[in-house]
């Protein structure tokens, strides 16, 4: 019987860490984080007083869709109707860690619009603004929206 119990504790010790070697995979990366909601005021038409846009950023490295290391991709998309027609939004951000710092401007249809930074790796903060405009009526301006977020 000793020679069984002793048995069973090396298996009971070997097993994860084997399990853990033969199972191990490709790493995903993270989903994109949420930085918040711009809301977009000044717009009364359309039977709604302001609308939202969600905004997110997603760090690299990460395969799908394809972000190099050091890099973000900074999104938006509609978060509540009415969806506007058009609109110019830029993200500033800076990394916390090495200093760099910069803008760029999203770009293809609103509200899906999106683009690429390169931050470099670091703790990064970054702050989105811009302007929209509603089919029916005036540019409006969306309120900021802050988020941090750390680059691989």
């Amino acid at each position: 019987m000793p020679a069984l119990r002793i048995l069973r504790r090396a298996l009971a010790v070997a097993a994860p860490a084997a399990a853990a070697i033969v199972f191990t995979g490709v790493a995903t990366a993270a989903p994109p984080q949420p930085m918040g909601t711009a809301i977009t005021i000044g717009c009364i038409n359309q039977g709604s007083l302001a609308s939202l846009t969600a905004v997110t950023a997603q760090p690299g490295p990460n395969a799908e869709p394809g972000i190099a290391p050091g890099h973000v991709l900074f999104s938006t998309r509609e978060a509540l109707w009415p969806i506007p027609a058009a609109g110019q939004v830029t993200v500033a951000w800076l990394n916390r860690t090495n200093g760099r710092a910069g803008t760029v401007d999203l770009a293809r249809a609103y509200p899906n619009l999106s683009a690429v930074a390169d931050t470099g790796p670091g703790e990064v903060v970054a702050t989105v603004f811009g302007s929209v405009n509603l089919a029916s009526g005036p540019l409006c301006n969306s309120t900021p929206t802050v988020g941090g977020f750390t680059v691989g």
